[in-house]
């Protein structure tokens, strides 16, 4: 599958022309696009329009999934150049709804930079197998209650090009783009409705969605943010320049969050930047996953930036990818675990706070002692009403006021 995926996104004109003439790249052909979800605009060689499709086996986890889907599709990337993007979808068993069934895009949280951390091609004692099974744990309640999934590995994950890891505008349009290009799968009616659930990164990249100009082509009900990172982005940066020996913890992070906004930025040449032992740290977080960080960095480097580097082109671009930045336009849950060691819930707690004061629609759900994975398992427990009443056309969360 994995093979199947890079060749279809390194060969994209091809697929393109394959898809739209009805011709197969995988065991499932691409069939026409259902016309309920053309939009005016948006052309079908443009984004969301879906270039390759093939079934993959689903987990005994999914018992309620009729099947997984893989998929590849067009969206944009940080610059906003057209990419190829992956993800998998999940339909679910039964009988759809009048007007297909509803969506709940899963935007996952931080697994590495390297394409072997995709989502979409995680496999049975792989890297990440452990965070998919939680995921997928969290993922079965949605399904059961008749929630197709949609879970794009966002951008440069299972594809060419580098992954520009808490890209706002990245993240943003590879999670929409794959809503877009799942509603083209042949026998699987997917509504315009949809919710989307993020965990941790994924987090960060659900409350971008929500901050999004409305789609003409989808109707976006709201979001659930479970333990979103990027509260003062840039503080981990400045937390190393004064402490240039961190905790492990921290300095298994760090080379993915260095090589993500080199990623997104070309100009910022991170190598430049850091001391010999972080320069290791990063060539080794090229081709692993986080998982596989934590388990083969033994301790700390050395260093981490050189001396007297001029970090401020550095600080700029995290700075602007910052959670705090954005304004959701659609009701906002916060999920946080309150001893959580990875996300503070202290800057979470900061965010939602801005926004009550901003008059939006949020709540807060604080998991007394829950740790980061928590919040991910305690999502559809917690969540799954607060998307019904807007599913419903009802207002969950009224206007909050800070504490």
């Amino acid at each position: 599958m994995m093979f199947l995926r890079q060749s279809a996104a390194v060969t994209t004109a091809l697929i393109a022309a394959l898809t739209l003439s009805g011709c197969g790249t995988g065991p499932r052909a691409a069939g026409p696009a259902n016309p309920a979800a053309a939009a005016p605009g948006i052309a079908a060689p443009e984004r969301g329009s879906l270039l390759s499709m093939s079934a993959q086996p689903v987990g005994a986890t999914l018992a309620h999934a009729r099947e997984r889907v893989l998929i590849t599709y067009r969206s944009r990337g940080a610059t906003g150049a057209p990419i190829v993007a992956s993800g998998y979808v999940l339909i679910p068993r039964g009988t759809p709804p009048a007007g297909g069934w509803p969506v709940l895009a899963w935007a996952h949280g931080t697994t590495g930079v390297a394409d072997t951390c995709a989502p979409s091609g995680i496999y049975r004692g792989g890297p990440e197998w452990d965070y998919q099974q939680v995921s997928e744990q969290a993922l079965e309640p949605w399904l059961a209650q008749g929630w197709a999934v949609v879970a794009p590995d966002y951008e440069g994950l299972g594809t060419p090009g580098p992954h520009p890891y808490m890209d706002a505008a990245s993240q943003r349009h590879t999670v929409i783009d794959a809503v877009r290009a799942a509603r083209h799968l042949p026998d699987a009616p997917l509504a315009a409705d949809w919710v989307v659930l993020g965990h941790s990164q994924g987090g960060a990249a659900a409350l971008s969605v929500a901050a999004a100009e409305p789609a003409s082509d989808l109707r976006l009900l709201g979001a659930i943010a479970a333990a979103p990172g990027g509260y003062d982005y840039a503080g981990i940066a400045r937390y190393v320049q004064q402490n240039p020996q961190p905790p492990k913890e921290v300095a298994v992070f760090l080379p993915i969050v260095l090589l993500g906004a080199a990623a997104a930025d070309p100009r910022l040449d991170v190598d430049a930047l850091v001391h010999p032992d972080m320069e290791a740290l990063l060539n080794l977080a090229r081709s692993r996953c986080l998982s596989e960080l934590r388990t083969e960095v033994t301790k700390a480097p050395a260093g981490v930036f050189l001396p007297n580097v001029d970090l401020a082109p550095l600080l700029a671009y995290l700075k602007a990818q910052s959670i705090e930045n954005l304004s959701p336009r659609v009701p906002v849950l916060f999920v946080q675990g309150e001893a959580d060691a990875l996300v503070d819930a202290r800057g979470v707690r900061a965010y939602y706070r801005q926004l009550c004061a901003a008059g939006k629609q949020v709540r807060y759900q604080g998991i007394a002692g829950g740790n980061h994975r928590d919040a991910l398992r305690r999502s559809a427990e917690l969540g799954q009403g607060f998307a019904a009443q807007l599913l419903a056309g009802g207002a969950p969360v009224e206007a909050c006021k800070p504490d």
